[in-house]
């Protein structure tokens, strides 16, 4: 069954004008974070529709359209930007807010040189010490495509990319203001969501997004739930306590036959018998333990730790320490090779991406999908902030 709580009305103006205020995400805007992690010192600006109105600490110097080329570059105590022709001027923050009905634009870091990103909507680029603070100021719906585009490719069903688009969402308002004391809500990186620019190689992609416009994952209380997914999950997902180290409700083990003929459902990784006891030792287990319990290990199902007598290692901390595609795997002893036979792609926990696109292509849709993954949940509208 597919619940929603009604939006409860404001009871007056006054409340409704400070409800917008506190929760700018009703408002369906965000400032995302460009290029996180560099610090850029020099950028291109170029429109690629409509047109933009230049602010150069908060007065109009210029207008921008199709056709012309802005460079920008911190020189240590400004922002100088000019065009093709002249010096617009120094400033510590630089605007660029369209004016069309349609703005997109293309940002290009010169040094360091990294790819471009199209984007929509406004661009901020504030002065810093040594780098330039690069700032989307854009649509939520519009971030949200972007990113199950760059999360979930482009090649799947619409059904699919309406389950993503709601745990986007619900990740974005959760963590709204993951990176606020850095003046902007989320970055454009795995660390919050990755988002490699608009939406442009599926238009099914955004009018998914806007047919769950506003949705978001709950538990039965109303509080937004971990909306977290996976490449694949081998055929079972993961309890979050194997992940997190604490049981959340929402992520029960699920046994998932939709995803096991997928790309990624299986791997295999082969080292030699030395290297497997070397690593072994070195966290902590006795030389004389590992004949030949060690060297043969076959969980039935997720299992926690990889343990011999008293001693035990997560198995999501061997899967960080080797580079493993996911933390379920078994070993086997093939002469002096140690095989690691592993199953999915990912934490585990939550939508299987693989799973949920089979899912999608055999005529489920959103609501079954995101009902099957998660637990105790409903699919709700943005919940007012307390």
């Amino acid at each position: 069954m597919h619940y929603f709580r009604s939006v409860k009305v404001p009871k007056s103006f006054a409340l409704m004008i400070f409800f917008l205020a506190c929760f700018h995400v009703q408002a369906r805007e965000i400032k995302l974070g460009l290029f996180f992690g560099s610090e850029i010192t020099t950028v291109v600006f170029s429109v690629t529709a409509g047109e933009y109105m230049i602010y150069g600490d908060y007065r109009q110097v210029g207008i921008a359209r199709k056709g012309f080329i802005y460079h920008i570059e911190n020189s240590g105590n400004a922002l100088t930007i000019q065009d093709t022709l002249s010096v617009l001027g120094t400033f510590s923050r630089i605007e660029f807010r369209g004016v069309s009905g349609v703005n997109v634009f293309s940002i290009r870091p010169v040094f360091p040189s990294l790819p471009p990103k199209e984007s929509d909507d406004n661009l901020l680029l504030q002065r810093e010490l040594n780098f330039i603070r690069i700032i989307n100021i854009m649509d939520l719906e519009k971030y949200i495509a972007g990113t199950v585009e760059a999360e979930g490719g482009w090649t799947a069903n619409p059904e699919f990319y309406k389950a993503q688009a709601i745990l986007a969402r619900t990740f974005a308002v959760r963590n709204f203001y993951r990176h606020g004391t850095e003046g902007y809500n989320l970055c454009d990186t795995e660390h919050c969501q990755a988002y490699k620019g608009k939406s442009r190689n599926n238009p099914e992609i955004f009018t998914a997004t806007l047919a769950t416009k506003e949705l978001v994952l709950t538990d039965k209380q109303g509080n937004l739930v971990n909306p977290v997914y996976h490449s694949n999950c081998g055929g079972m997902t993961s309890d979050a306590f194997l992940v997190w180290k604490e049981p959340l409700p929402h992520l029960q083990p699920v046994s998932d036959p939709f995803c096991i003929h997928s790309r990624n459902a299986e791997w295999e990784t082969v080292m030699s018998r030395s290297e497997w006891m070397s690593y072994l030792i070195s966290k902590g287990f006795e030389k004389d333990q590992l004949q030949p319990a060690a060297l043969n290990f076959t969980p039935i199902v997720r299992e926690k730790f990889f343990s011999l007598g008293e001693k035990k290692v997560e198995m999501t901390e061997i899967r960080k320490d080797l580079n493993l595609k996911s933390a379920w795997f078994s070993v086997t002893s093939q002469g002096e090779k140690i095989v690691l036979h592993g199953k999915g792609y990912g934490h585990g926990a939550g939508m299987c991406q693989e799973g949920a696109m089979e899912m999608a292509k055999k005529g489920y849709v959103y609501v079954d999908i995101l009902h099957f993954y998660f637990t105790h949940v409903l699919i709700d509208s943005i919940p007012e902030k307390k």
